[in-house]
């Protein structure tokens, strides 16, 4: 008989099931990873733990002191985190789980039993498994499911005994903790297992951070975060989906690494019923469509509350403004580009200079007789690093490798300049376009060496064109930006500015939404378009 995670995941390919691109990426690389020759598939572990989380019973609702029943997708989250072992130590390949869904799914109650599951039966002497959130309060909903699960595997505490934000299973000597990012003291663990709950809401990364540094001594550590969607966009949570949809895209690779993203596709209307089950998987059993559609009417009813439910009920990422090119184009268009393959090409170039200690973007732009290939780098001095509202930020991108780095407080044009004259052993660089405030020294320097350029007044006007003309090149998949972070980072931090005269040129809402990418690649197509060369791409 075919196990339900199997089918489950089948159904999700053969579009059997309603869903979004990254459940369907997610089921792929299920089947991928089964024909790995560096991994094992081991039903029975699989079928450990969901025996296990059988003997627990719910205890609200029309399901109360029923046995916890798993949905054909919570077996398969199951399966896809310890189904697989690595072949050549034996040990279990997911160390990182990262599950993001709609509210009411029965997420919280699934993360609960899994902790309890590493509290007594994972095989950990002296388990330490950790409940953490963004406060005690938050990270205490899903102890208090733990707390009750207990009651009802051992209601009379021979095994388990609960306290007030503990449980603590006598037989291998572990314990479960509550443990919250406003706790003064977040030192001395050596987790086994950690669940981080509703992590969108988090302001940093400092309680993750701790918590995974602590798992090194550990044979098969798991981290667990669970959230719905949010509206921080430069928050941690975001940063780490991030990089969770690459890893789904094939853009990275980290098979330790398991996700599942249940929200809507591109170009679903939130508000048309049929789209819904995409984000709620759970629809019909923990949450009724009735709730949902109240729910769409308070947003359409109240417009001020339909961020809130969008990212709780619909499980969007929202973003006060209009996103000026959609996402999965980004993704589409992101390539590694290796500039060797275009020895010799003609190249033109884009210059974002900071003025003193933010980042700088140069962009290098090649055109091909199919597409247009750009290849930008980022520049950042030292101290930046230690910029607060950044912090964690430049700091991943460095770790990275998308981060120049230069020493001092303020950045090292030279460096810059070395950059370019190096790129210029590789690519012909026919023009370089940029700002001429506070860039000149830089231009001095640049034309004492042969470089050619061509200053862009930052004026609206000028960016119109190259505007319209990246919009239409990425929409109409003749555009490769190199696979940089930062530069989708870039481009979703992009709003309009419009003059009277329909003119149109890229800005940003907020001083901490950095555009500089999209600015350089634009300069570079700027200087491009007003070229003889122009029409050879056509």
């Amino acid at each position: 008989m075919t196990k339900n995670y199997f089918k489950y995941a089948q159904d999700v390919i053969d579009g059997k099931v309603v869903c979004c691109e990254y459940v369907k990426l997610a089921a792929e690389r299920f089947f991928s990873l089964m024909e790995d020759d560096k991994y094992e598939f081991r039903e029975e572990k699989v079928d450990v733990v969901i025996n296990f989380i059988k003997i627990l019973r719910h205890y609200t609702g029309r399901h109360a002191g029923k046995p916890f029943t798993l949905q054909p997708w919570q077996e398969f989250i199951v399966a896809s985190i310890y189904g697989f072992y690595v072949k050549e130590d034996g040990s279990r390949l997911v160390q990182s789980v990262y599950i993001e869904m709609a509210r009411k799914q029965g997420k919280s109650a699934l993360a609960a039993a899994l902790s309890l599951y590493h509290l007594i039966a994972d095989g950990e002497m002296n388990a330490e498994v950790y409940l953490a959130a963004n406060s005690k309060d938050q990270a205490k909903i899903s102890f208090g499911m733990c707390s009750k699960f207990v009651k009802g595997i051992d209601p009379n505490g021979k095994y388990l005994e609960a306290y007030r934000d503990s449980i603590n299973y006598d037989k291998t000597l572990s314990i479960l903790r509550v443990l919250a990012a406003d706790d003064s003291k977040l030192d001395g663990f050596n987790a086994s297992m950690y669940l981080l709950d509703e992590y969108h809401a988090a302001k940093n990364s400092r309680l993750k951070d701790v918590l995974q540094s602590s798992q090194g001594m550990r044979e098969n550590p798991l981290a667990i975060i669970i959230t719905t969607a949010g509206f921080d966009k430069l928050g941690p949570c975001y940063q780490y989906r991030e990089m969770c949809t690459e890893i789904l895209k094939g853009l990275k690779e980290d098979d330790t690494i398991f996700a599942v993203i249940y929200t809507l596709d591109e170009g679903d209307d939130w508000k048309d019923e049929a789209v819904w089950v995409k984000s709620n998987p759970n629809l019909g059993v923990t949450v009724k469509p009735r709730y949902i559609r109240d729910q769409i009417q308070k947003a359409v009813n109240n417009p001020s509350e339909e961020v809130a439910i969008k990212t709780k009920n619909i499980n969007v990422w929202c973003d006060s403004e209009t996103v000026w090119i959609p996402e999965h184009y980004l993704l589409d268009a992101s390539k590694n580009v290796d500039l060797e393959k275009y020895r010799d090409y003609d190249a033109w170039v884009g210059i974002d200079l900071s003025s003193t200690s933010d980042l700088t973007s140069v962009s290098f732009m090649i055109p091909t007789e199919e597409k247009l290939i750009w290849k930008t780098y980022y520049f950042l001095p030292e101290m930046s690093l230690k910029e607060k509202r950044f912090k964690e930020l430049y700091g991943e991108w460095r770790r990275q490798g998308c981060l120049i780095v230069t020493p001092g407080n303020v950045t090292d044009y030279d460096y810059i300049l070395n950059l370019i004259m190096d790129v210029g052993q590789i690519l012909r660089i026919n023009n370089i376009g940029y700002d001429s405030w506070n860039a000149t020294q830089f231009v001095i320097n640049a034309t004492d060496n042969g470089l050619p350029m061509e200053p862009i007044s930052q004026a609206i006007g000028n960016f119109n064109r190259p505007t319209k003309e990246m919009e239409r090149l990425l929409l109409s998949g003749k555009a490769i930006i190199d696979n940089n972070v930062i530069n989708r980072h870039c481009f979703r931090n992009v709003v309009m500015a419009r003059d009277k005269n329909g003119n149109t040129k890229p800005s940003k809402q907020f001083e901490e939404k950095k555009i500089d990418g999209v600015i350089a690649m634009l300069m570079a197509l700027a200087v491009w378009l007003v070229s003889p060369r122009y029409g050879d791409f056509y």
